[in-house]
């Protein structure tokens, strides 16, 4: 089920890509609570989807990808760094907080800050300086 999850979310019509990504959102979150089921999901394609011009596709790469970051595997960290860094950063200076939130965690994380580390800067209004320092994990 999750291969043909991952390959609706390629699919041309907006709407087969947003349920599939809510699917495999969710699937994530049970892959992460209970390892013993063995489900993996690839994260390329949320990775691919935070470049897209539709923000649904990118709202929903977010919230799939922070979900599969939780645990700070150094891979996805590193596709993020390698194909998302741009995208990332300009939704997390979007002037719509709740929609900047998801990005800026992400960039955190790709950063090396902690959560709470990541909490604190957006409280206290140093946006920008996180976003510097996860722009200069990107690979030259």
């Amino acid at each position: 089920m999750v291969d043909d999850l991952l390959q609706a979310v390629q699919d041309p019509d907006g709407a087969v890509r947003n349920n599939a990504m809510r699917a495999l959102s969710a699937i994530s979150v049970l892959a992460a609570k209970d390892p013993a089921v063995g489900i993996q999901i690839s994260p390329t394609w949320f990775v691919e989807m935070l470049n897209s011009i539709v923000w649904s596709d990118r709202s929903k790469a977010v919230t799939a990808l922070l979900s599969l970051t939780d645990n700070r595997q150094e891979r996805i960290l590193e596709l993020i760094r390698e194909r998302g860094l741009p995208s990332l950063a300009e939704m997390a200076r979007w002037k719509s907080l709740s929609h900047a939130i998801g990005p800026y965690m992400l960039l955190g994380r790709v950063a090396g800050l902690t959560e709470k580390q990541i909490q604190d800067t957006w409280t206290n209004g140093q946006r920008e300086a996180t976003i510097a320092k996860a722009l200069k994990t990107a690979r030259k």
